[in-house]
């Protein structure tokens, strides 16, 4: 591109402002000028006579005239006969539009026409792939009709039917079983980081979207107004203005959140404070690659979004299995079949592992030094000779030096944590795991001791951000890679983690104990003929064979086992039993092991 500026800018010097009185601007091999149409016929013909030298060819017949309608015979006469077309409606130019009112209208009609059909296109995936279709919205289609808000101004009212589409096509079909407020509408349009999920509104976002670029390019559009084609345009000045734009845009989305947090539900603002933690959004923002273990199913996804925001879920029974009832927040802290501790385990081997890969002597459950007489102050200290904790290190935070840490996962919707704010809770179980470990470790073991707290929403408490960001950090070195992406994964891989650990708890099969069977007086022959079970002819034959000692391969064996005991097809049974049998009986030998 430099060098194709370079070799245009002969040109340029040939049909300056100075010589033909045309203001004129080159985007690439595009070339534009606006003036007086004497002056447009001369600037035309230096074109056509100096471009073919340089390489450049004028191509006519896709070149536009756009004038005044009372200006249009005039400019028809000037230019018969040089193949340029000549309008006095409109024509689009870089993606935009040099129009009138008319013209812009049709032309962000046909535009709403075919990203409406997109949108109806994402609809129908995101009935089967609810977390690819949101991924490609995020990522891809509302990126789609940014440029045109950007480049042509007042078409927030043409932008309305789109709005439409997504509010009652996209976002049903995605979200499924939920139906869309005026409020929770707003809330999808705030970003993760404030709880949202940045499903924008087009309609919204027109005006301030063309503002903005009339702000960011504004000492660029000077200098072509002035045709000054000396010096550069100071990119420091640009780029805090960028900052001014992202500060103006990050102020107005945390005043709509605050005006949400006054007419939404007390059970949503706490979700949505939430879902606004570290780490509690990852899920939400990175591409659903399969391969890397950061995809959804469509159950998992909808079920995702309805714990995110609190919103009701279809298929839960009324009552649990352990006699409860049974909601939402009952299943996170259920302590029936097991799934509490399934989340606890996943996140405890998942932290070993990566200490594993920049420590040394790591290893899970490690039981502590037994106590001989030592006195702890805290009387909820954990003061058992079994005492352990979920990993233990060395060299993490100081050198030769062992390092403790304890994993909790609560639920911030818990009655107990209800009146709390978040850090508080957080607070809370931290010292509650200091009480109990911390004094020991340190005096006992002579190790260091940290908490790591979470949310069952992915939220990690302070203790547990500057224990990820050492491992982070320890990471990136020995792996010798940005510490940005070593977080990004780490925090990533957490979200994922805990969300499924989450959604194990809500959908998990939570059987009661079962009773077992009696079988100790158990008299086989005497049901069979009680109850006139039939006994096969074909299970005679097998108990009269007499096998002899003699060593058969592994698909002969397979095959006998599979004739002898499958029972829904007879003739299968007899066609197998003959094929292996009339001849030599093989042996039924199995390994030793």
């Amino acid at each position: 591109m430099a060098m194709y500026a370079l070799g245009l800018s002969v040109l340029q010097q040939v049909i300056s402002y100075e010589k033909t009185s045309v203001k004129q601007v080159a985007y690439a091999d595009d070339l534009s000028g606006a003036g007086k149409i004497t002056d447009l016929k001369k600037w035309w013909g230096l074109v056509n006579d100096n471009g073919p030298i340089i390489g450049y060819t004028p191509n006519a017949a896709k070149s536009v005239l756009i004038v005044k309608p009372e200006h249009y015979d005039s400019a028809v006469d000037s230019f018969s006969g040089s193949g340029v077309i000549i309008t006095k409606d409109g024509q689009r130019h870089l993606g935009a539009v040099i129009e009138t009112e008319e013209f812009k209208k049709e032309y962000i009609g046909e535009k709403v026409k075919e990203w409406i059909h997109e949108v109806e296109v994402l609809s129908d995936m995101a009935r089967t792939e609810p977390h690819a279709a949101y991924s490609a919205y995020t990522h891809g289609l509302q990126h789609r009709w940014r440029f045109a808000m950007r480049t042509i101004p007042g078409i927030s009212p043409l932008l309305a039917p789109l709005e439409v589409s997504i509010r009652n096509t996209f976002l049903p079909a995605l979200l499924r079983y939920h139906t869309i407020g005026d409020g929770e509408r707003a809330l999808l349009e705030l970003p993760p980081r404030l709880g949202g999920m940045g499903i924008t509104s087009p309609e919204k976002l027109a005006t301030v979207e063309n503002l903005n670029s009339l702000k960011l390019t504004r000492s660029l559009t000077e200098k072509i107004i002035a045709q000054d084609a000396h010096g550069e345009i100071a990119q420091s000045a640009v780029t805090e203005q960028g900052r001014i734009i992202s500060r103006d845009r990050q102020q107005h989305q945390r005043n709509c959140l605050e005006d949400l947090i006054n007419i939404l539900p007390a059970t949503t603002v706490r979700k949505i404070l939430t879902a606004q933690e570290t780490g509690a959004s990852n899920w939400l923002t990175s591409l659903p690659i399969r391969a890397k273990g950061f995809s959804l199913n469509k159950q998992e996804f909808v079920d995702a979004i309805a714990l995110r925001y609190g919103w009701p879920m279809e298929g839960l029974p009324s009552t649990c299995v352990c006699g409860s009832p049974n909601d939402v927040n009952h299943t996170m802290t259920c302590k029936k079949g097991g799934f509490v501790c399934i989340r606890h385990d996943e996140v405890r081997d998942l932290t070993a592992s990566m200490l594993r890969e920049v420590c040394h002597d790591v290893s899970t459950e490690p039981t502590l030094l037994p106590l001989d007489g030592e006195h702890l102050r805290y009387r909820t200290a954990n003061t058992t000779n079994e005492a352990r904790v979920d990993v233990s290190t060395r060299g993490f935070w100081t050198r030769g030096q062992k390092a403790f840490v304890d994993i909790r996962i609560f639920d911030p919707m818990a009655a107990c944590h209800h009146e709390l704010s978040l850090e508080a809770a957080h607070r809370k179980n931290e010292q509650e795991k200091i009480r109990a470990y911390g004094e020991r470790i340190q005096h006992v073991d002579q190790g260091s001791f940290t908490p790591l707290v979470f949310t069952t929403s992915g939220g990690m408490g302070s203790k547990a951000q500057c224990f990820y960001s050492r491992l982070a950090d320890l990471m990136a070195e020995k792996k010798h890679q940005p510490r940005s992406h070593v977080v990004a994964w780490m925090r990533c891989r957490l979200s994922f983690s805990l969300l499924r650990s989450a959604l194990l708890c809500l959908r998990g099969t939570r059987h009661s104990t079962p009773i077992p069977a009696d079988l100790g007086g158990l008299d086989c022959e005497a049901t069979v003929v009680e109850s006139g079970i039939r006994v096969d002819r074909v299970e005679e034959q097998f108990a009269k064979i007499t096998i002899p000692e003699v060593r058969v391969s592994f698909e002969e064996r397979t095959s006998v086992i599979k004739c002898y005991w499958k029972r829904k097809n007879v003739k299968e049974e007899q066609r197998q039993f003959r094929r292996h049998f009339d001849k030599d009986p093989p042996s039924l030998c199995m390994p030793e092991d």
